[in-house]
């Protein structure tokens, strides 16, 4: 793990550096929201195929959490994964109106029915600001689905190299969930350009986890 997280650490110093100021982050809390049962999606994986895009215009609102119920379970819950392992772990960041009050929660998708527990209450939209290399970004996206790798769990099983299998894990994720998104009629839009270190401060990441990649997602 400390051979991983120094990789990690280093590839990290290439973004634009950001040091939020921690008075920014919402207070830490002790909860859990219990989410709708997911749905179906209609249509054909051809038709998702060709209508995916990546939508810089997200709307004001979040999405129905029946919607993000189903968008979690289909488009990570059922990713493939290398030894069947949990090695992608889906966190939510909250902000503006909608059903799920602001803050950060932590998605469990070992049951059918999503479970989301609840790491921090409050207003994330400043601290994701100073977290962002665009920080303009962080006012747009009502949700940010943030994938994380459990590096700690599956390196039990698998030798450091695993660290690069579990970016295609996160890649095999990420491809689910904007197809999904896409089926659901959610807008949504791959980001990469962040500082590890300030969102897994925001996220309450444990040690031997890393986030991979963002989603900012919007509404139908």
């Amino acid at each position: 793990m400390r051979l991983v997280r120094a990789v990690h650490d280093a590839l990290n110093a290439t973004a634009v550096p950001r040091t939020p100021d921690p008075a920014l982050l919402p207070p830490r809390v002790d909860g859990s929201r219990r989410l709708p049962a997911p749905g179906r999606v209609d249509g054909t994986l051809a038709e998702a195929l060709e209508a995916r895009r990546s939508s810089y215009s997200l709307g004001a609102g979040q999405p129905a959490l029946a919607d993000l119920a189903t968008l979690l379970h289909l488009g990570v819950g059922t990713a493939p994964r290398a030894g069947g392992l949990p090695s992608v772990v889906p966190y939510v960041v909250a902000r503006g109106p909608g059903e799920l009050a602001p803050g950060v929660h932590r998605a469990d998708l070992r049951h059918p029915v999503p479970n989301l527990a609840v790491l921090r209450a409050g207003d994330p939209t400043p601290y994701v600001a100073a977290a962002l290399d665009q920080p303009p970004f962080a006012t747009r996206a009502p949700i940010w689905l943030a994938l994380v790798v459990d590096v700690e769990r599956t390196l039990r099983r698998y030798p450091p190299r695993h660290y690069r299998t579990l970016h295609l894990d996160a890649g095999a994720a990420l491809q689910n969930l904007l197809l999904v998104a896409t089926a659901l009629g959610l807008p949504a839009c791959p980001v990469m350009g962040y500082d590890d270190r300030a969102w897994s401060e925001l996220l309450v990441l444990p040690e031997g986890e890393l986030l991979a990649v963002l989603v900012a997602l919007g509404r139908r």
